[in-house]
C-alpha cells in the first residue's frame, strides 16, 4: 500500500471525462518470420514479471472519512482484462492504426481496477504489429512507462526486487485510517521541519553566493512581468557568459495561440522520425545539445504552422517541460517525481539561427534558475497540495471556454534520452518507440519524444478540436530541421 503524493493526485485530476491524464508508449515491430499468438505471449510475460512490478497490481482506494488522501492498494490482476488484442480490419492502413490508438487514448481507465492496459494491435498491411502500454499519469511519471517496456523485455536492464503478491487486496480500511490519522498528526512537525530546512538552505546560499542571493531569489520567485525590475537588478552584476536570472513563471498571461482552446477527448497523434546525429549536428552550431536543437526545431515548426493558420504572434510562446526530481534515493520507486520547467519558445523570431541561439540561452537560464530554487524542499511542500479540491476544480475548468481558462503555458515540449540498444520480446526486436502524451486544460498540443538506438521520434499529441490542421506538423518539423542543417553545413 502506498499513499498518493500531491503530484499523483494532480495528474489524476485531469481525468475529467472531457480530458484524460493518461500516457502511453507505442512500440512498433516488424513482421515475424514465424507467426505466434502475440496476446498469449504478452499475457504470459506480464504474469511472469508481476512479482517485480507491484505498480501493475495497484488499484485506487480512498481512506475512510477522507482522512489524509488516497492510497494505491495491492491486489489481484485479471490479465484477460488488462492485456487485450485488437486486429485491424483490412487493409490495415496506418490511418486505421492511428484511429484505433486515438480511441484508446480518449477513453478513461476505470478507477476500480488497476489503471493500466496493454493493447496488442495486429493486422497491419505490411505485417507489422504494435504494443501500446497505456497508464494513468497518477500512477507514475513517464520514466516508469519506459521501465515497464524494459522489464517486460527478454533481458531487462535492471533486476527489480520481488514483492510478494496477494490473492486478495492488501491494505484494509483500518490500516488506511490509522496511517491517515498518523499522517495528520505528524503534519505540524513536518511543517516545522520544512520551515527550518528552508531557513537553513537560505542561510547556506547567502554564505556561498553573498548579497546577490536576495535579488536572484526574488527574481526567480516573483512571477512573470512583475519580476522585470528585480530581474534587471539581478542581471546587472552577471557576466556575459553567465545564464540570466529570470522568473520561474516567465509570463502571467501567455499569448493566445492556435494551440490553445477548450481541450476535449478528441485526440490525435502525428510524428516525425529524426536521426540523433542530425540533432547533435544542429545543437553543436551554438555549442549546445540535442535539447537545444529540439527546442529550435519545435519553434520553427510552430511558427510555420501559425503562418498558415491565423498569423504569427509577435511574442514568444511559453513551453512547459518536465524535469525529473529523481535522485535514486526515493522510497517510492513508482510515483511521480517530476515538476514542470517553463521557458519562452522562439516562435517570434524569423531567423533560424536566432531561434537556435534563443533556445540555447533560454534553456541554460531555465536550468540555472531551477537549480537556484530549493527544489528538494518543493517536493516535500507538495504534500500540502489540497488534493481533495483538485478533481472538482479541474472538472469545472474543463467546461470553461479555452480563452478564459487561466494558463501558465501554451504548449508542452519534452525529449528524453532513451536506451542505445533496442529491447527484444520473445526474439522480436522493437524497431520504433513513440510517446502518446496527455493534454492539460487549455493546451491542445504536446510535442515529445524519447530516443531509441540512433533515432528519436518527435510525436505531437493534439486535440483535433483545437489544432485543426495537425497533419501539417510533421512537414513543418522536417522543414525546420532542414533549414538548421543547412546552417550547419
Amino acid at each position: 500500500m502506498q499513499q498518493l503524493t500531491g503530484l499523483d493526485e494532480m495528474f489524476l485530476s485531469l481525468d475529467t471525462g472531457r480530458t484524460t491524464g493518461h500516457v502511453a508508449g507505442i512500440a512498433f515491430f516488424d513482421k515475424r518470420a514465424e507467426p505466434r499468438d502475440e496476446v498469449a505471449f504478452l499475457r504470459a510475460r506480464v504474469a511472469d514479471r508481476l512479482t517485480r512490478l507491484p505498480v501493475l497490481r495497484w488499484r485506487l482506494h480512498g481512506a475512510p472519512l477522507g482522512i489524509d488522501g488516497r492510497y494505491w492498494v495491492d491486489g489481484p490482476v485479471d490479465l484477460h482484462e488488462h492485456v487485450v488484442g485488437i486486429r485491424l480490419p483490412r487493409p490495415g492502413t496506418q490511418a486505421q492504426l492511428h484511429a484505433v490508438i486515438d480511441k484508446i487514448m480518449g477513453t478513461l481507465l476505470p478507477r476500480d481496477l488497476p489503471m493500466w492496459r496493454i493493447f496488442v494491435i495486429e493486422g497491419l498491411e505490411d505485417g507489422r504489429f504494435v504494443y501500446v502500454i497505456k497508464m494513468t499519469h497518477g500512477l507514475a511519471d513517464g520514466s516508469v512507462l519506459w521501465m515497464l517496456f524494459d522489464q517486460l523485455s527478454d533481458h531487462p536492464s535492471e533486476e527489480l526486487p520481488e514483492v510478494p503478491m496477494s490473492a486478495e487486496p492488501r491494505g484494509g480500511g483500518a490500516e488506511m485510517f490509522a496511517r491517515g490519522l498518523l499522517g495528520l498528526m505528524n503534519k505540524p512537525a513536518k511543517g516545522l521541519r520544512l520551515q527550518a530546512d528552508a531557513i537553513k538552505w537560505a542561510a547556506g546560499k547567502l554564505r556561498s553566493d553573498g548579497p546577490g542571493f536576495v535579488p536572484d531569489s526574488l527574481a526567480r520567485i516573483v512571477p512573470g512581468e512583475l519580476s522585470k525590475p528585480i530581474t534587471a537588478l539581478a542581471n546587472k552584476r552577471r557576466g556575459p557568459g553567465e545564464p540570466k536570472v529570470g522568473p520561474f513563471l516567465p509570463s502571467l498571461a501567455p499569448p493566445m495561440s492556435p494551440f490553445n482552446g477548450t481541450v476535449t477527448a478528441n485526440l490525435g497523434l502525428v510524428y516525425y522520425d529524426f536521426a540523433l546525429a542530425d540533432l547533435r549536428k544542429v545543437g553543436k552550431i551554438v555549442g549546445g545539445t540535442i535539447n537545444d536543437a529540439a527546442l529550435a526545431i519545435t519553434a520553427g515548426a510552430l511558427r510555420a504552422y501559425m503562418a498558415e493558420n491565423g498569423g504569427i504572434i509577435d511574442r514568444p510562446l511559453i513551453t512547459s517541460t518536465p524535469v525529473s526530481w529523481r535522485s535514486g534515493d526515493e522510497k517510492e520507486r513508482f510515483a511521480n517525481h517530476i515538476f514542470m520547467l517553463f521557458q519562452p519558445l522562439a516562435t517570434h523570431l524569423a531567423d533560424p539561427m536566432e531561434r537556435l541561439k534563443f533556445a540555447r540561452e533560454t534553456a541554460l537560464s531555465a536550468k540555472a534558475n531551477w537549480d537556484g530554487l530549493p527544489t528538494h524542499l518543493t517536493r516535500r511542500a507538495s504534500e500540502w497540495m489540497p488534493s481533495f479540491t483538485l478533481g472538482p476544480m479541474m472538472k469545472v475548468m474543463s467546461f470553461i471556454p479555452g480563452q478564459y481558462v487561466p494558463k501558465t503555458f501554451n504548449v508542452s515540449v519534452s525529449n528524453v534520452k532513451g536506451p542505445k540498444d533496442k529491447p527484444f520480446y520473445g526474439g522480436a526486436e522493437m524497431q520504433r518507440y513513440v510517446v502518446y502524451g496527455f493534454l492539460s486544460t487549455g493546451s491542445g498540443l504536446l510535442i515529445g519524444g524519447q530516443s531509441l538506438g540512433d533515432r528519436m521520434v518527435f510525436s505531437a499529441t493534439i486535440c483535433k478540436d483545437i489544432v485543426t490542421h495537425y497533419e501539417d506538423l510533421p512537414r513543418h518539423l522536417h522543414d525546420a530541421l532542414a533549414e538548421l542543417l543547412a546552417l550547419a553545413d
